[in-house]
């Protein structure tokens, strides 16, 4: 564990140290992956038109709900450095046989088996963060990872953009296009893995009672599961954080579900009203990574500032279904990404300050699990949601979409009201709140 010290700046922790090296192979893999994913949705649209597309989402969809939990059970009981080494170089290996892809069904297989590896990734690098950075250092070390992870977005889309014109510029055949684009983003995940092969991660702590009685004791692992599950399930703190990401998941997912048709139908901005609301919301999300720092420093207890920035979320997203014009939509949109970017670098570093490190891979495991699911829940519901309720209100939410605004931006602010009031006693003077204390798995209930 690193020696608790005086927290260095952004700079300074990208510069040098464990924790440069982690997020020096986190951006690389990240812009490489946004690459495959652009060059995957496009292969997809090639072998099945418009419907292709759905099935490498799927692909990366489905597994988080049917195994999302294993990942974190092996990363409170196996070496992370080694899981994150390992599922590196599979992912590299498994992406440039994209290139080979001919049907539908080979691409779902692909992109569920690299969305596993992924899966086995996350919670062993999450679980890892604390060990390699110092606990001042946690927040500006969170708004660096989500700021490598979704900052690389238009890198990636730049990249693809440059590759998919190759042939055009080179006068090349069209499978150069595959070729490149998946080479590129398997080098990226060789060079993530030997970047982490330089680390010195701790190894997790795995307590008596849970160790394995013999080489096949198969219910080593499944005590370790339910534990998990039951210490997220049995901690205010952590189920506050985790259901209060995923309602913001749910509101956002009507976002990218509805948000092309929405400009199109009340913007008048056709396609580039959309690119105007997305650059928005992500200039929004990028304010909010990177002034959490600052708003850290204010009077607030932690969990009051994650329950502001969900509030603001959820308003802003219900403000957004009442506009009609361009400048109205680019401000709610940004300020929706605002609070967004926010909840989530001060939710990821209240779990990694408080939840104890034997059980922090399973307690990560279950957030993706449940933000996955509730993105895919809303999504599906909003695509449904804005047919059937065309019509069914009176002006301005008589049409479907701004429903289904309304109603994502609801829940998400009602979330955050929702924690204010769970947390109520951070504003009795001189009494510690319960999510101030170190939690571990065995204080569960």
């Amino acid at each position: 564990m690193p020696n608790q010290g005086v927290a260095r700046s952004r700079f300074q922790l990208v510069l040098r140290g464990q924790f440069a090296r982690l997020w020096w192979a986190g951006a690389i893999s990240s812009f490489g992956d946004w690459v495959s994913l652009f060059a995957t949705l496009a292969l997809g649209d090639m072998i099945g038109g418009g419907t292709g597309t759905l099935v490498p989402l799927l692909g990366r969809f489905i597994p988080g709900l049917l195994f999302g939990a294993l990942g974190g059970v092996l990363a409170d009981r196996l070496d992370r450095k080694r899981t994150m080494i390992l599922t590196d170089v599979g992912r590299g290996a498994l992406v440039l046989s994209l290139i080979w892809v001919q049907t539908l069904p080979q691409l779902f297989a692909i992109s569920f088996v690299l969305e596993m590896l992924s899966l086995l990734r996350q919670p062993a690098r999450e679980a890892a963060m604390p060990t390699v950075v110092d606990q001042p250092e946690l927040l500006n070390a969170n708004s660096l990872s989500v700021a490598a992870a979704y900052g690389s977005f238009p890198f990636g889309a730049l990249g693809w953009s440059a590759i998919s014109k190759l042939p055009d510029w080179l006068g090349w055949g069209e499978s150069t296009t595959w070729v490149v684009g998946y080479t590129l983003d398997s080098l990226t995940f060789v060079l993530s893995a030997l970047i982490v092969a330089t680390m010195v991660v701790p190894l997790p702590a795995v307590t008596a009672d849970r160790m394995a009685e013999g080489r096949l004791d198969w219910r080593a692992p499944l005590r370790d599961l339910t534990e998990g599950w039951r210490f997220v399930v049995g901690h205010k703190g952590v189920r506050i954080v985790i259901f209060g990401m995923a309602a913001a998941l749910f509101g956002g997912g009507a976002i990218v579900a509805q948000g092309q048709p929405f400009a199109r139908e009340f913007l008048g901005g056709r396609n580039s009203g959309f690119a105007v609301l997305a650059t928005a919301l992500g200039a929004g999300a990028g304010l909010g990574v990177m002034s959490s720092t600052l708003l850290s420093r204010l009077p607030l207890h932690r969990t009051v500032l994650f329950a502001m920035s969900l509030f603001t979320t959820g308003a802003s997203m219900l403000l957004l279904a009442f506009t009609s014009t361009v400048p109205g939509a680019v401000l709610w949109s940004f300020l929706l990404g605002f609070g967004a970017g926010l909840a989530y670098v001060v939710g990821f570093t209240y779990l990694h300050e408080r939840v104890d490190d034997a059980v922090r891979g399973r307690t990560f495991a279950a957030l993706f699990v449940v933000v996955r699911t509730a993105l895919l829940v809303s999504m599906t519901v909003a695509a449904i949601g804005a047919t059937a309720l065309n019509g069914r209100l009176p002006a301005p939410l008589n049409d479907g979409i701004r429903t289904v605004f309304a109603i994502g931006g609801l829940v998400t602010a009602s979330s955050g009201l929702a924690t204010l009031w769970l947390v109520r006693e951070v504003f009795t003077p001189g009494k510690r709140p319960r999510t101030d204390e170190t939690m571990s798995s065995e204080d569960i209930g």
